[in-house]
């Protein structure tokens, strides 16, 4: 009797645990965003302010006067369609908008992006850390040079790096809960869709999702083929993959030739060439390696080989697939020009305003012949260091040592992403400070992470436990508060 009296007082607490939890975090959340909000106000701009405005504006209002179909590719229309449907419901309460309007929403929608993100990071925090350093995570969120200064502009780039910040939170509440459910793997490819129909480059979170996706299977130990099967399977993938690597390769002239009808301007440009060549490759490696792979029975043994080649994956795709297109419909129906405007846009990243000319022209020779190989690394350290000071970047290197002594899967599952996204800006010739929002509020984890195990380290040996929390509290925030002042 009284051992069910004992467990009915753990789940009454539990509960109480968990109400007071999601009340804290709710209002939390709101006085956050509120503040941010406040903060970040609108500015006397000039209309357009960005080059890129613009496109994503006057697509929403197409969208928004009825034309579903956006007609512009550059980019998936997620941001432009949520523009649209906020600029639908504006117009019953003023049906006379303005172009100063628009833009107006437009902004107001960026800042409330940029609030959300630095909600998120508090609530990450505060899964693993003290409310003290949560708060400290937030405001070095909010001070940001990068999202500070870019909050007021209309750019793809801010909801993306939202629904980046979105996927990690979800990642943060699998791992320190340790919730290993379906619903939560679903919500987190449907994120990642989301996240890749605001701008492709969150297409580098597949990776990370997949990672997630093999946990899952391990913890459940469900949809796991047979050994028998697996090998089977392995070598018929491996054999059809090596096959289609050896048939484009023959059918290379054809094939290109096929793809003429994808460019904007029926030019077929050398990245086409070099995708089609890097493909086949790929493709012919990854063959070989399963071949050999269904041939080594030690390897195929091995229950992690299991967990890795699950059919489960092809349902987190599926459900990635979903995502995409609810918010991005057309650049799947459309797939001729968002495929011709998608490699333009390729080529415009990995050669800047070479882009603009044919292959074989001198434009094109002169501008590629002094492109600078190390640019784009110089610039985006500058501006890491530009907005979290030296002091910032050594703490989150440290900050995320301890993560991964604590977490490992945790932090590799985060890891993935920031490496191939850092490996992806370092060799485009085309950089700019918009490309690598969603690289902070990951840095500002990692610090806030750091700066906690320094605290807990310095209060074993030292008692003015309130003068080394402020005094690291000062050293991580004095850089970009110089910064806001001086700007």
């Amino acid at each position: 009797m009284r051992e069910i009296k004992h467990k009915r007082l753990i789940l009454f607490n539990f509960k109480k645990y968990f109400n007071n939890t999601f009340i804290l975090y709710s209002v939390s959340t709101i006085c956050i965003i509120l503040i941010v909000l406040s903060i970040l106000k609108n500015p006397d701009q000039n209309i357009p302010a960005h080059p890129d405005e613009p496109n994503v504006v006057e697509t929403a209002i197409r969208i928004s006067d009825g034309s579903f179909n956006p007609e512009f590719f550059r980019y998936p229309s997620g941001h432009m369609n949520i523009l649209a449907i906020i600029y639908k419901v504006s117009g019953y309460f003023n049906p006379e908008q303005t172009k100063e309007d628009y833009y107006f929403i437009a902004r107001a929608f960026s800042r409330l992006c940029i609030a959300g993100i630095s909600a998120m990071v508090f609530i990450i925090c505060s899964m693993n850390m003290s409310s003290y350093f949560s708060i400290l995570a937030s405001v070095l969120t909010i001070f940001s040079t990068t999202l500070y200064t870019n909050a007021n502009f209309v750019l793809v780039d801010i909801p993306m790096a939202l629904f980046i910040t979105l996927f990690f939170f979800i990642v943060t509440t699998l791992y320190s809960n340790n919730v290993w459910q379906l619903k939560y793997i679903i919500l987190l490819a449907f994120i990642t869709g989301v996240a890749i129909s605001m701008k492709y480059t969150a297409a580098l979170l597949i990776p990370s999702l997949i990672f997630v996706s093999v946990e899952y299977v391990h913890k459940q130990k469900k949809n796991i083929i047979p050994i028998i099967q697996l090998k089977k399977g392995l070598l018929i993938i491996g054999n059809s993959l090596f096959i289609i690597s050896i048939i484009t390769i023959i059918m290379q002239e054809a094939l290109l030739e096929y793809f003429t009808g994808f460019t904007t301007d029926g030019i077929l440009e050398i990245e086409y060439i070099r995708t089609l060549s890097n493909f086949s490759s790929l493709i012919m490696i990854a063959g070989i390696l399963l071949i050999i792979f269904s041939l080594r029975d030690k390897l195929v043994k091995n229950e992690w080989v299991g967990f890795i080649f699950s059919p489960f994956h092809i349902f987190t795709i599926f459900i990635l697939i979903i995502g995409f297109a609810i918010f991005s419909p057309f650049t799947l129906i459309e797939y001729k020009k968002s495929f011709a405007d998608f490699m333009y846009e390729y080529r415009h990243m990995k050669i800047g305003s070479a882009a603009q000319y044919h292959h074989l022209s001198d434009e094109y020779k002169n501008i590629i012949s002094n492109l600078s190989s190390t640019a784009s690394g110089i610039f985006y350290m500058n501006l890491i260091y530009r907005n979290l000071g030296i002091i910032g970047i050594i703490i989150s290197i440290y900050g995320f040592y301890h993560m991964y002594l604590r977490n490992p899967a945790y932090s590799i599952t985060i890891l993935i992403y920031l490496v191939l996204l850092l490996f992806t800006l370092l060799t485009w010739k085309n950089y700019a400070v918009r490309y690598a929002f969603s690289i902070f509020p990951i840095m500002i984890v990692f610090i806030t992470h750091g700066l906690l195990i320094i605290y807990q380290k310095l209060s074993q040996k030292y008692s003015y436990r309130y003068s080394i929390a402020i005094f690291l509290y000062i050293i991580v925030l004095i850089h970009p508060i110089s910064n806001l002042i001086n700007q």
